[in-house]
């Protein structure tokens, strides 16, 4: 049975209990006018109406801008931009490192190795059993990009072009064959998390480095049926959900608005996560 955590009309209640329940933790009362402080390494993101989705012809021309191996039904399942209203939440400043990945869950299945890099080869599964295991849970998809946009509307978190130096992506440095030679991230393959600025909610890496599982079943034109009110995704489903871009991808790929697919029991060497609360 899967997961779903909702907050909604029970959010204040809840935070109520944690904050009896869990030693340093100030609550004011009122999460929706962000009267609350974040536990330690997470960021709050106030309730609020928010634009999810991008246009897909946008989506391919951004593509064309530094690629000539773009595809137009890459983008398909980020239309039509709809709106959507959302409670507070926490959500991590941070992707999961594997030193905290490894306290937790005693081992460490990344590829790439080192205390402060993002951990990766992570399933979905495991994602979802180390946030549980700190009383947390995944962020839905919907949560996770009005996070990832730190409270703008342009088409990478920093604005609307690319830039070195904002993002871990396929740049210089990368070893597969659409590189964009052009800029300069400084990584060829994951970074140390928070390597890069963060966004305006102070959220880190929401822009490559490694993807991030989410909690909800994918569906390509899940869009479409336009949820109103804090959206959890299909009921069931085949695929999850996965967020954010790598260092593998176009960056065109590392927008908040891209939307991609995985297994669940798949283990990638550019997918990682971070926890919601």
């Amino acid at each position: 049975m899967i997961f779903r955590f909702r907050l909604n009309c029970t959010l204040s209640l809840f935070l109520s209990l944690f904050y009896l329940l869990t030693p340093g933790f100030a609550w004011s009362g009122n999460a929706d006018a962000g009267a609350a402080k974040p536990p330690e390494g997470m960021a709050f993101i106030p309730a609020g109406e928010s634009l999810l989705g991008f246009d897909p012809d946008q989506a391919y021309r951004q593509c064309l801008k530094n690629n000539d191996t773009c595809k137009k039904n890459w983008f398909l399942d980020e239309g039509p931009v709809h709106s959507a209203q959302l409670d507070g939440f926490f959500i991590d400043t941070h992707e999961v490192t594997q030193k905290e990945f490894a306290r937790i869950m005693e081992k460490n299945p990344s590829e790439y190795t080192g205390a402060d890099l993002p951990v990766e080869n992570v399933t979905w599964h495991e994602a979802k059993d180390y946030c549980q295991r700190l009383g947390k849970r995944l962020p839905t998809e919907a949560e996770w990009e009005r996070a990832a946009k730190g409270g703008k509307d342009s088409v990478f978190p920093w604005g609307d072009e690319v830039k070195s130096g904002k993002a871990n992506f396929c740049d210089t440095h990368c070893d597969k064959r659409w590189k964009e030679n052009h800029f300069d991230d400084g990584h060829r393959y994951t970074a140390p998390v928070g390597s890069f600025p963060p966004n305006e909610y102070g959220l880190y890496d929401t822009a490559g480095n490694v993807y991030e599982w989410v909690m909800d079943w994918y569906e390509e034109d899940y869009y479409t049926k336009k949820p109103r009110k804090n959206p959890r995704g299909p009921d069931n489903g085949k695929l999850k959900v996965i967020r954010g871009g790598s260092w593998i991808n176009y960056s065109v790929g590392v927008r908040p608005s891209d939307r991609t697919d995985a297994n669940p029991s798949k283990r990638l060497n550019f997918l990682g996560f971070r926890c919601a609360l």
